[in-house]
């Protein structure tokens, strides 16, 4: 099986991308979708990402992490797709890891591994076994985007209303997309084999502090559970952070319902 490690980027981010490539190998490639939003920074573009075979770069005006997303995946021909950012790190052995899980899983459509930081912290708490991802999301499980992986024959976009760079909501794409697969009928599964490493720190760290993650967090229970059960996670949300934070829940609670109230 082929494989293509879709990188997204904007702006000056396209100067971290060589430290995402590996060394060429066969079956592997890439795709680079770099977002833009003034022309100047198309200069920036390393020679190496422009040079190398195995790497098909777009460059596209505008923002929204969704919309890029989307791009490389219409670029992308390889059997396996990896989600990927500017700040990830891959080895030889974790893309091995990608294809025997698929090759002893051929009826898996999209399989979310494990991430670890570089210095090889996991990313957050995992499942310690192979389950459905409906299975592993009830235990608690979230998906991040470079945990993310499918086959080509995965037709699902991500949804641009949600994510870095979008209009109103800021994040929680993920979250929808796998809730758009799901209904789509795919196979989606989780598997605790680590994949990639990154920084630690991630969008979801800074909730306490981001009233645009508060009011999305709201936007995306909507959209995943429905009006009733979102405004119950909601309250359930804001009182974890009153007992755990020792935080007022009342915005954290009030920004929520915007999210709720916005979906619609």
């Amino acid at each position: 099986m082929t494989v293509d490690i879709l990188i997204c980027t904007i702006d000056e981010g396209v100067l971290r991308v060589p430290e995402v490539l590996m060394e060429p190998c066969e079956g592997i490639g890439y795709v680079v979708s770099m977002q833009y939003t003034d022309e100047s920074y198309l200069s920036m573009v390393p020679d190496v990402i422009r040079e190398r075979k195995d790497v098909t770069l777009s460059c596209v005006p505008g923002r929204g992490l969704s919309v890029n997303r989307n791009n490389a995946l219409s670029l992308s021909e390889a059997d396996i797709r990896v989600i990927a950012d500017d700040d990830n790190r891959y080895e030889r052995s974790f893309i091995d890891r990608i294809v025997s899980a698929y090759a002893v899983r051929p009826d898996a459509d999209v399989i979310c591994f494990a991430a670890e930081s570089y210095d090889g912290r996991p990313m957050k708490s995992y499942p310690s076994a192979p389950m459905t991802y409906g299975e592993a999301f009830s235990r608690g499980y979230y998906p991040t985007s470079m945990e993310m992986t499918m086959r080509r024959r995965v037709d699902v976009l991500f949804d641009s209303r949600f994510g870095l760079g979008s209009e109103r909501l800021c994040a929680g794409e993920e979250d929808v997309f796998m809730k758009d697969v799901c209904d789509a009928g795919f196979n989606a599964l989780f598997v605790p084999e680590v994949i990639v490493r990154s920084r630690f720190h991630t969008t979801g760290c800074d909730f306490l502090t981001n009233e645009c993650l508060q009011v999305t967090k709201g936007a995306t229970f909507r959209y995943i559970f429905g009006v009733r059960e979102a405004i119950w996670r909601s309250v359930k949300e804001a009182c974890y952070y009153l007992v755990y934070s020792h935080v007022n829940p009342f915005s954290i609670f009030c920004n929520m319902m915007k999210g709720i109230w916005m979906y619609r």
